[in-house]
């Protein structure tokens, strides 16, 4: 993909976020066990830790009852509103995560919940995982997640209508009729607003780790019952890279 493609993918997401902000937000009121689980294991009293795309600051409560230093930072301004209303003293900043506004080794965890998958193209995915290491401690840990969108995942879920779709993308990519790579397609919001989305191999989410320099520590599915699932990795910034 292009970059200007994919600057264009960006900019439609984000407006999208900003335009559904109110709907999305409350059906984004709880954490998934399965989630608090993951963060719960990798981070501790008096750490810093930066929630990536903390949309309207859900996250923000479990990691209080955790005694952190939390900042939330997201793109979408309508989003970060609401999580300003719900918390008015805690530090949330509207700003990219391919350009994190914070210093060098400044946080201990960084979190990224459902994100990385609205990132288009290859070159900026990278960016991401460079951004989020940047930033982290010597030994920080990045935990990422990411919709489980693979072909036998939606098949077993009976995600049919999703399922068509994604082949018919991939027929097209393959045959030169997009501009898209593979794995890319569109999951809309209230079937008016088209999300991109990025469907994830484990083989590709350890790849961006690891050429970013981390070293993968955990990784594996996080599904809720019969519900859609999440692939995550946990991932440990390098010291000497």
């Amino acid at each position: 993909m292009n970059r200007k493609t994919a600057d264009k993918l960006l900019a439609q997401t984000r407006e999208n976020y900003n335009s559904f902000a109110k709907d999305f937000s409350q059906t984004r009121n709880y954490l998934w066990p399965e989630m608090k689980s993951l963060a719960s294991d990798y981070s501790k009293a008096g750490d810093k830790v930066l929630d990536i795309g903390c949309g309207n600051g859900r996250f923000y409560p479990f990691f209080q009852e955790k005694g952190v230093k939390y900042v939330g930072i997201d793109n979408s301004k309508e989003l970060v509103a609401i999580a300003r209303e719900k918390f008015p003293k805690v530090d949330f900043i509207v700003g990219d995560a391919l350009c994190l506004p914070f210093a060098e080794n400044e946080f201990d965890v960084a979190v990224a919940f459902a994100v990385l998958h609205h990132i288009p193209s290859r070159d900026y995915r990278a960016k991401f995982f460079s951004e989020a290491r940047r930033v982290l401690k010597p030994g920080g840990i990045l935990i990422v997640t990411v919709w489980d969108l693979r072909l036998f995942s939606m098949a077993r879920l009976k995600q049919w209508k999703r399922l068509k779709n994604f082949i018919k993308s991939q027929i097209k990519i393959a045959l030169g009729l997009e501009k898209f790579d593979f794995g890319d397609f569109f999951i809309p919001w209230q079937n008016k607003y088209p999300r991109y989305v990025h469907s994830f191999s484990f083989g590709e989410l350890r790849s961006l780790a690891a050429d970013s320099g981390f070293a993968i520590e955990r990784s594996g599915t996080a599904r809720s019952g019969s519900k859609e699932g999440n692939l995550y990795i946990i991932a440990k910034k390098l010291q000497n890279k």
